[in-house]
């Protein structure tokens, strides 16, 4: 199916320069963009679009937790940030 959207020409030129620089056509971002949000728990989308507040939000958030899950996993060391201080001064 073919549709037309409006985007504004900034974004638009950002979207087709990293698609470039990843090798792929921005129909193909388009459509994987469309696939991540219908994957998006559809609870939570419904229960957003009926308080009438954007899921947008929620979209951020989730890819912080992952980053800091993703962080969090490759670190080695158990010490907290005070004890590794507290190590270097002595």
């Amino acid at each position: 199916m073919k549709a037309t959207i409006d985007v504004p020409d900034g974004l638009y030129r950002r979207v087709k320069a990293r698609s470039a620089l990843e090798g792929r056509s921005v129909r193909d971002v388009t459509v994987l963009l469309f696939e991540r949000w219908l994957d998006e728990s559809p609870g939570l989308a419904e229960a957003l679009a009926d308080a009438g507040r954007p899921s947008a939000g929620t979209s951020w958030l989730k890819r912080w937790d992952a980053i800091g899950a993703r962080v969090d996993a490759a670190a080695t060391d158990d010490r907290t940030t005070r004890d590794i201080l507290v190590a270097d001064r002595k």
